[in-house]
């Protein structure tokens, strides 16, 4: 990511003008490069090395900064920073919403044919030299449920729709768009038990929330005991947002069929978690989106919004992170 980086910088000094673009990792790089009382936009990069806890040294000496942007999506280790700071809040803060929707919507479905065509089974009678001719399963017809329909998960719907399946959705309230994508949404506004009902009339249930405090652990025990005991849990939004230790004893239990983790409460999942001893559950390390084109298209999203703010008519973003919810 960093190379990739390098490589793409340069269209940003042309964009900004020969020596207006300041890099670094700490506060002493960037003190070297000076003009730091004329930076008006900062963006975090914390998946090629950067630190976003280095704004609080580096704040101070940028007073005319109007714009933050994180290259990455989610931005929950960045508000809490941010929310400390001087004006923190009142600058414009946006991320790269949208920009790995498509690639994490095809994790989505790989993981439901994994469980739902027993892909495990399939491998084991291969190494095992059995001809097993068993009933195979199909998508159509089944439900998915999604825990949070923002860009991913409504991306991961038209995918989901293409099978034929049923998609219901858990939302906070109405007045949202995408909600035509769903046979059904449940509002935590109108009904207190409509997380649980989408994890209750689910066969597959998707979890694509963001992280921060008002999602932290949304996906628990409650939640589990009330799926089927043949439905799988898929979560690909923050780690911070499942009780792990809840979902393992679920699948210890094989009190649901399995479960799909790209990402995880603490990362890199340490090497005595439980979770890598079971054999219901497919394991990646936070990677679903890291495709050769990851790079470019959080790029490309952000010199979509920087060529925004340098037109003289700004007048602001059309969408921007919410500090009061942390997304």
């Amino acid at each position: 990511n960093t190379v990739a980086l390098k490589a793409l910088l340069a269209q940003l000094e042309e964009a900004a003008g020969a020596g207006a673009v300041c890099i670094g990792n700490d506060l002493d790089t960037f003190k070297a490069l000076g003009r730091l009382e004329e930076v008006e936009v900062v963006v975090p990069v914390v998946f090629a090395g950067g630190n976003p806890a280095i704004l609080k040294e580096l704040w101070p000496l940028c007073p005319k900064v109007r714009w933050v942007h994180s290259m990455a999506a989610g931005v929950d280790t960045l508000v809490p920073i941010l929310k400390e700071l001087p004006r923190g809040s009142e600058v414009p803060l946006t991320n790269a919403k949208g920009a790995f929707s498509r690639s994490l919507a095809e994790y989505a479905i790989a993981a439901l044919l994994h469980f739902n065509k027993q892909v495990p089974r399939l491998q084991s009678n291969r190494a095992s030299k059995t001809w097993d001719r068993f009933t195979m399963g199909e998508l159509y017809g089944q439900t998915a449920g999604f825990i949070g329909f923002g860009d991913i998960a409504q991306n991961t719907a038209k995918l989901c729709k293409a099978f034929g399946m049923r998609v219901v959705a858990f939302r906070n309230t109405r007045g949202r768009s995408g909600d035509d994508l769903a046979d059904e949404v449940y509002y935590a506004s109108e009904n207190t038990d409509a997380k649980k009902e989408v994890f209750r009339n689910s066969d597959y249930v998707i979890c694509t929330l963001p992280g921060g405090e008002q999602t932290f652990h949304a996906c628990g025990a409650a939640e589990f005991a009330a799926m089927k005991p043949s439905a799988v849990f898929v979560s690909m939004g923050r780690g911070s947002c499942v009780d792990e230790a809840a979902l393992i004893e679920v699948l210890r239990g094989r009190k649901i069929a399995g479960a799909a983790l790209d990402v995880f409460e603490k990362e890199p999942l340490a090497q005595d978690s439980p979770l890598w001893e079971r054999e219901n559950l497919l394991l990646s390390p936070h990677n679903a989106d890291l495709t050769a084109e990851y790079m470019r298209l959080t790029w490309d999203l952000f010199m979509g919004k920087f060529k925004e703010f340098a037109d003289p008519k700004f007048q602001g973003f059309s969408s921007t992170v919410d500090f009061s919810k942390g997304y």
